[in-house]
């Protein structure tokens, strides 16, 4: 093909020009030699992501907001680690809150776990009735069991209203993962 000739006309044809949209030149434009031009470093700056955003982090060095799948920021700094520590601090939290609840949940109760022992006379009486005495018992020997069964009953409410917040902490504790941590950040202030 090199030795073939040309017809004239071919010559005379200029190449077009390959046209993407502007949003797309737009970028391109942004992105490269950004460092070189200073007009074009503050269009390279609009290509952060929001702050407010899932995928942003504010680097500790710069206070610039950068995407968090970046490992350095544009300063230098290592935004990887810095998201690290504050997955890490994070889960702490979570752990600390846990084990705050759980104290506070056993200080509470134990009062009422004392107050349950009282329900034991009730519960073994007629248990021991047969026993002793041979007979299966009267009716009235069976009734001695219901405020055995209403203290216990009690007890497991008031349980169940102290450790409701216990209960959802440790939940949120198993259910804590990465993502989950990426969501909640946005509420969280920035460093």
């Amino acid at each position: 093909m090199l030795d073939e000739k040309l017809p004239d006309d071919v010559k005379n044809l200029r190449p077009r020009k390959l046209r993407l949209s502007k949003d797309a030149e737009r970028l391109l434009a942004g992105v490269t030699d950004a460092e070189a031009d200073p007009k074009r470093q503050q269009r390279a700056n609009g290509l952060r992501p929001d702050a407010e955003s899932v995928n942003a982090a504010r680097c500790a060095g710069c206070g610039q907001v950068e995407y968090i799948t970046r490992e350095y920021c544009r300063c230098g700094h290592y935004l990887a680690g810095q998201i690290e520590d504050e997955y890490l601090a994070w889960e702490h939290d979570l752990v600390e809150k846990y084990e705050r609840l759980s104290t506070e949940a056993d200080r509470k109760l134990k009062p009422f776990r004392v107050m349950a022992l009282a329900a034991l006379p009730f519960l073994i009486w007629p248990l021991l009735y047969p026993v002793l005495f041979d007979d299966f018992g009267s009716l009235t020997t069976w009734l001695w069991m219901l405020p055995g069964i209403a203290i216990f009953g009690l007890f497991g409410l008031i349980q169940a209203i102290v450790t409701a917040e216990l209960n959802d902490s440790a939940q949120a504790l198993a259910a804590a993962s990465f993502e989950q941590f990426l969501t909640e950040r946005i509420g969280m202030p920035s460093n």
